[in-house]
């Protein structure tokens, strides 16, 4: 025992050195768990090259795969940390692993920091490469023409609804949604105050995650009984709708746009079978995209 301590801040400095020590075993552990996962990953790319047809690209992000990972690391956590917790640090160990097969080109609509750079961030990871745009059309089109993998755009902002020039967006390139991210509501006194919400877009339709949405641009003459004539094939087969826009269509004042997102993928049989029955009406169907929904 030191001449400057007492015996119970001995005690406590020996167990203190204990658990440090423990600490600094399992950092050890992990920081070769952390090297093993990016070899593995590595290994990923190297068999997909080696697989490749032609000139065909090999996909290395997969939206439904990454989705399944962060739910399973939720569902099995145990704590003390957080469940969205444990995912976030997960999202980031994925970024980084990506980032050693293929590192990801994202961009989005500027000015840097607005909610649409934090949501990229939350969706990919800081490993990937996020690059502002000065024009929402220029997004698409720079997605559409290959000179990025993805993008994140707007679709909902916080008490003022859908955005109409990402819809208009969405009817004229032939992209699809793949993802989708919410951000915290600001504190706010409405209840009825919505998460900002964004979309994931890119040039592939993806597969089921096994918990996801499906979106839907619909066009048809304004008459009535339209809206009621739409929706029937939904409540016929009880597909919840998780939202349901309505608009002019922009070109003829006659024309109605809806947007609508429900739950399922378009692979499931049933919402096969809507999509079939909804063609068969007199309306202009354009599908959107079945994506993952969101995790985090």
């Amino acid at each position: 025992m030191s001449q400057d301590q007492s015996p119970a801040a001995d005690a406590q400095e020996a167990e203190l050195r204990v658990l440090r020590d423990g600490i600094d075993s399992v950092d050890r552990q992990i920081h070769q768990l952390l090297n093993d996962r990016a070899r593995l990953a590595q290994s990923v790319a190297e068999v997909k090259e080696r697989y490749r047809q032609g000139d065909e690209l090999p996909v290395f992000y997969r939206p439904e795969r990454e989705a399944q990972v962060l739910r399973a690391v939720m569902a099995r956590n145990e704590g003390p940390l957080a469940d969205k917790t444990v995912a976030r640090l997960f999202r980031e160990v994925m970024s980084v692993c990506l980032a050693l097969e293929e590192p990801l080109e994202v961009v989005f609509l500027g000015p840097e920091g607005t909610f649409t750079q934090q949501a990229a961030q939350k969706h990919f990871g800081q490993s990937a490469h996020c690059r502002v745009l000065s024009s929402l059309e220029a997004v698409f089109e720079t997605v559409q023409s290959s000179e990025a993998h993805y993008a994140v755009v707007p679709i909902e902002v916080e008490d003022a609804g859908l955005i109409r020039h990402t819809l208009d967006l969405f009817r004229r390139y032939d992209l699809y949604i793949c993802g989708e991210v919410e951000l915290a509501p600001a504190v706010s006194s409405e209840a009825t105050s919505r998460c900002p919400r964004f979309l994931v877009v890119g040039r592939d339709a993806i597969g089921p995650s096994g918990e996801d949405k499906t979106s839907l641009l619909l066009e048809c003459r304004d008459e009535a009984g339209a809206l009621h004539e739409l929706l029937a094939p939904f409540h016929r087969r009880n597909i919840s709708l998780t939202r349901l826009e309505t608009r002019s269509s922009g070109e003829h004042d006659w024309q109605t746009l809806f947007y609508i997102d429900f739950e399922g993928h378009v692979s499931e049989p049933q919402i096969g079978e809507l999509m079939g029955e909804l063609e068969q009406l007199d309306v202009n169907v354009k599908f959107l995209g079945s994506y993952p929904k969101a995790v985090l």
